[in-house]
């Protein structure tokens, strides 16, 4: 059974009038107006979409940056380290000399002058040699200002509870680190001795953090976690919740002896920060990167004119495609309003020749009746959608075999149109002769799709038939 169409017109006609039909079109200037507000939020919402994507991009790339600077960072922290042992061992035969008994005053200057000299090219600005018994410490090189916690005994680890667990690295001042290292001087002793650093100590490792972005931080944390060293962005500080950060992530326990301090590598974050953390000296030492996500504003602002273009760009091609789907819209709306129009035209016509339409499509081998047919042959009452079999079974049987044989010709293509005479039969029983007049509709193929069969009553002395088609076009049409 085929899908009967919505019809063109309006089924009640006061007054013989026919008004066409409402239908609902595309090009409907209000839903138009949806569809480019639609497409305009889209273009917006496809935006803000890469921008998500663009931010998360650029945080995993900083992120795997400074996963990558922190190993560079533990390197460099390490040859500083190497770089400041080393300086005291070449200074050692020079403060075994100069710590000798009975040394001249002036023998004594020309070994510091050697000592300044020797430490001018490393990361060690003084060393110092605690006094013995009481006695005051020994000062070689040059001692700077706020530099005077190094002259404090030698502090223990806090987290090492009973077990006196010396630190390496301790804050000596604003700004200043010093290591405790033992001197071997050249008579064997093995003398404690605080190695004083300069301020840009380890801050080549330090800052190598700012690929992280702006707010970045880095510190260096002593076993005890405290931080002896840090930089960080202008505008930006090593603060007391960084330093909680990193103790969290590198997760702390009570030292003993054979107690490994912390992780030796940690990668983590927390809400918009992000920690990158290495081990260094057997984990007398932690190298913290700290980093903050940038802000959405931050990045679109940094990549302002990336967005533009590519916002006008997308916003111009979904322009372009909108224009190009509404006036195919409008085209085909077009195309509806004329097939109602001449469908419209068509019922008006049968009406005014008191005529029924019959469409048969070939394909599907079923017949829909007109209204104009039901008001004709059944009393008003419009059949529904039959087979063609059914059709032919309302035709009076001693027309059926003629009506076959002609319709048949239609459907191998010998015949185009048809006009002849046949009895139907009404919905009372009763037979009615009408004229039928058909004609083939082709498809792109070139196959036929539908039949349309025009029929139209006859009175029994024909004078109706020729004053509608004709007299002598009737009469040839069926004799010939």
């Amino acid at each position: 059974m085929i899908h009967t169409p919505p019809p063109a017109a309006d089924t009640a006609r006061p007054g013989g009038l026919m008004r066409l039909a409402r239908r609902l079109e595309r090009s409907d200037p209000f839903l138009m107006r949806a569809v480019q507000a639609a497409a305009l939020i889209g273009c917006v919402v496809g935006v803000l979409i890469y921008a998500w994507q663009v931010v998360g991009d650029d945080i995993s790339t900083t992120r795997s940056a400074l996963a990558e600077t922190a190993w560079t960072g533990e390197v460099a922290v390490e040859a500083d380290l190497a770089r400041i042992y080393a300086a005291g061992t070449e200074a050692s035969p020079v403060i075994a000399a100069a710590m000798a008994e009975n040394v001249p005053a002036s023998e004594q200057r020309a070994l510091q002058v050697k000592i300044n000299q020797q430490l001018a090219d490393t990361p060690v600005t003084a060393i110092i040699i605690p006094g013995a018994d009481g006695a005051a410490p020994r000062v070689f090189g040059e001692m700077p200002s706020g530099a005077e916690g190094a002259l404090a005994p030698r502090p223990y680890s806090r987290r090492a509870g009973r077990e006196a667990l010396e630190l390496e690295l301790v804050s000596v001042g604003p700004g200043r680190a010093a290591v405790y290292h033992d001197l071997a001087l050249t008579d064997g002793r093995q003398v404690p001795a605080v190695l004083v650093l300069r301020s840009g100590a380890f801050q080549s490792a330090l800052s190598a953090g700012s690929v992280a972005g702006k707010h970045w931080r880095a510190a260096l944390l002593n076993r005890d976690g405290d931080p002896v060293v840090t930089a960080s962005d202008r505008g930006a500080t090593f603060t007391a919740a960084d330093l909680n950060l990193a103790s969290t992530a590198l997760g702390w326990v009570p030292l003993h002896g054979d107690d490994i301090p912390a992780a030796s590598q940690v990668s983590g974050e927390d809400a918009s920060r992000f920690i990158e953390a290495r081990g260094i000296a057997g984990g007398a030492l932690q190298l913290v990167y700290i980093g903050t996500e940038p802000p959405v504003v931050a990045v679109l602002a940094a990549r302002r004119f990336e967005f533009m273009a590519l916002f006008g760009a997308s916003l111009l091609a979904v322009l372009l495609a909108v224009s190009v789907i509404q006036n195919e819209w409008q085209r085909q709306d077009r195309e509806v309003r004329d097939a109602d129009l001449s469908s419209a035209l068509a019922d008006i016509t049968c009406d005014l020749l008191s005529a029924g339409v019959i469409d048969w499509s070939v394909a599907e081998g079923t017949v829909t009746y007109s209204e104009g047919w039901a008001d004709m042959f059944a009393q008003g009452v419009e059949p529904t959608s039959e087979d063609i079999f059914d059709w032919i079974a309302r035709i009076h049987p001693d027309d059926r075999l003629e009506a076959r044989h002609v319709y048949q010709r239609m459907l191998e293509g010998d015949a185009s149109e048809l006009v002849h005479r046949l009895r139907v039969r009404m919905s009372t029983g009763l037979w009615v002769q009408v004229v039928e007049r058909g004609r083939a509709l082709l498809g792109a193929g070139g196959t036929i799709k539908r039949i349309i069969l025009v029929q139209t009553t006859e009175p029994v002395d024909g004078s109706m038939l020729r004053n509608v088609f004709g007299e002598n076009k009737v009469a040839d049409s069926l004799t010939g």
